[in-house]
């Protein structure tokens, strides 16, 4: 995911390096080149209950295989239309993959366990930003034979294609298929899987077309589309206007590249620390309405302040909140959809609907309205602030639900799964709600 999101994000910095300027690209065309990605990306979230079907480690590996060619490709582009086609198809390449990660872990962790794996994993996005930009301070430098912008985009995208060749033979295809460890170690996670979640396949097997429709018409789904998308309008748009926006604040290109890196380490720190601690708490909503929160600060000081240093802080608080945010809801919809059926069509439906945030968000940052991009802030600051609200309205809904149920049927928590919820989802009576 790390290497994928390098692959994703380094468009700011070929941007500001200098990507286009042979071709005469405007910012129009900078907007579309970002946005066709966002369109594309959602596209593959349908794959996701099909991970349930698929032979892992071998889709995974062809999909690896294809995002680290489209990022290589678009080094050799020498106009608008090749490099919409590039991140086009880099899209749907990473879309088979990313998305249907959180739906993966479940297959092997609780839930007391999954806010801190998934943050680790999700952690690797501001990692990879930090990275790819620090990367990218060295690589525009460079004498060479290519431009900058051209160097970055196949040193960034070469390891994609070492790594994914690896993949194949480590990834486990499923709890009982870990080849690193014994037959009865198999055993053992299997079974620690299903009593976990109430998934006696533990993850593999056929779909369960009910439990699908079930999905469709749950409330949770839609309300974690709503979060996704508040969100994913900052998580879409700060890769790409990242490096333009420090730049702006008075900074050179090359400064702005190396400035882009702390607060994205910052947003790693922040990703794992509030998912841990989510996880101790077994609480993810109030922890994601604070991170909101964060995040929408950071925006209004970025909109209503005009002292650089005070603006650069805000980005601190922008990354971290974004970044928290994205893997608090992804795992606070796994943790309240029972059967691995409906968690995944679950996630596949919020975040096809939620990702229209980030096709928004590469439309509200357009060079003319910078320096200081008001309209743009102040949209993602009002959607940080509906993410907060919407979250904290959902956590109430669950505990009414979860006191309802107790009243009615006995008292249960969330980590007494029924070995029903397979086959009867979430609605058994059992079933108790993560708030």
């Amino acid at each position: 995911y790390l290497l994928s999101y390098v692959d994703r994000s380094n468009l700011g910095s070929a941007f500001v390096a200098g990507m286009g300027r042979s071709w005469g690209i405007t910012s129009n065309q900078y907007s579309w080149i970002i946005i066709v990605y966002y369109i594309t990306y959602p596209l593959g979230h349908v794959f996701i209950p099909l991970w349930k079907l698929f032979n892992l480690p071998l889709w995974v590996t062809l999909m690896a295989l294809g995002w680290g060619a489209m990022s290589m490709f678009q080094a050799a582009t020498t106009n608008f239309a090749g490099m919409l086609v590039c991140r086009a198809l880099l899209g749907i390449f990473e879309a088979g993959f990313s998305p249907a990660i959180p739906l993966y872990l479940t297959f092997f962790y609780n839930k007391r366990e999954m806010g801190l794996r998934y943050g680790l994993f999700l952690s690797a996005a501001p990692l990879a930003n930090s990275f790819a930009t620090a990367l990218a301070y060295g690589i525009v430098q460079a004498r060479t034979a290519l431009e900058g912008w051209q160097l970055l985009f196949v040193i960034e995208g070469l390891p994609t294609i070492v790594v994914a060749l690896f993949t194949y033979f480590y990834l486990p295809n499923s709890p009982s298929e870990c080849r690193f460890l014994t037959a009865r170690q198999n055993r053992i996670v299997h079974a620690r899987s299903a009593k976990a979640r109430g998934d006696a396949g533990a993850g593999k097997g056929a779909l369960d077309r009910r439990l699908a429709l079930a999905a469709l018409r749950d409330p949770k789904c839609y309300a974690a589309a709503i979060l996704f998308f508040c969100c994913d309008i900052g998580f879409g748009s700060l890769p790409a206007y990242l490096p333009t926006m420090v730049r702006d604040m008075g900074f050179t290109a090359v400064n702005a590249q190396g400035l882009s890196a702390p607060p994205y380490l910052v947003a790693f720190a922040v990703c794992i620390g509030a998912c841990f601690a989510s996880d101790r708490a077994q609480n993810r909503g109030a922890f994601l309405a604070a991170c909101f929160c964060v995040g929408g600060a950071g925006f209004v000081v970025l909109a209503a302040v005009e002292a650089v240093a005070l603006r650069y802080f805000a980005v601190f608080l922008v990354c971290a909140g974004v970044f928290a945010g994205i893997a608090l809801n992804c795992v606070w919809l796994t943790d309240n959809q029972g059967g691995s059926t409906k968690r995944g069509v679950g996630l596949a439906l919020a975040g096809m609907v939620g990702h229209a945030g980030s096709v928004l968000g590469g439309f509200i940052f357009p060079a003319e309205e910078g320096p200081r991009y008001f309209r743009g802030m102040w949209i993602c600051a009002g959607c940080m602030f509906l993410g907060a609200c919407t979250a904290m309205v959902l956590s109430l809904s669950l505990w009414l639900v979860n006191r309802r149920r107790d009243r009615l049927h006995g008292k249960s928590t969330p980590d007494d799964a029924p070995a029903e919820v397979e086959s009867l989802g979430d609605g058994h009576p059992m079933y108790r709600y993560v708030l």
